[in-house]
């Protein structure tokens, strides 16, 4: 089965075997253009800006700039930032007294790579995720 060939003015098509290596080639200055804000992991077409700070207000501070520079960076590339899929994670002792990006919807957990991660630190809600799995 073979479907029509169609011609693309931007981006990769959805479920292309090249799709992930040209994204991969596209955004490989990502996390150059984010070393000054952040600690930056890809993998495939997902990233994680990562900050620590001892201070909650100045690591409130360096994630909404750390933010903002990724989203110029999509911007000024022709990437859309998927919302949906954007949160933020704070870990530790002091999380709940760090404020919150009013950009992104606030969460205690969070998937990455097929780990549950809290902000906690803690392996609960990871084990339950599996066993949940595992039983249907």
């Amino acid at each position: 089965i073979c479907s029509k060939p169609r011609p693309i003015t931007r981006g990769v098509p959805q479920g292309s075997v090249l799709g992930p290596v040209l994204f991969i080639l596209f955004t490989n200055d990502f996390p150059r253009h984010m070393q000054d804000y952040s600690e930056t992991l890809m993998y495939a077409d997902d990233s994680v800006l990562l900050l620590g700070r001892s201070r909650a207000d100045q690591l409130e501070i360096d994630s909404y700039i750390a933010l903002n520079m990724a989203i110029q960076y999509c911007h000024n590339n022709d990437l859309v930032v998927n919302e949906s899929k954007t949160k933020q994670l704070v870990l530790g002792r002091q999380s709940k007294n760090t404020g919150r990006l009013p950009e992104l919807e606030e969460d205690n957990t969070t998937d990455y790579l097929g780990v549950t991660l809290d902000d906690r630190l803690s392996w609960t809600a990871h084990i339950n995720n599996l066993c949940n799995k595992l039983s249907t």
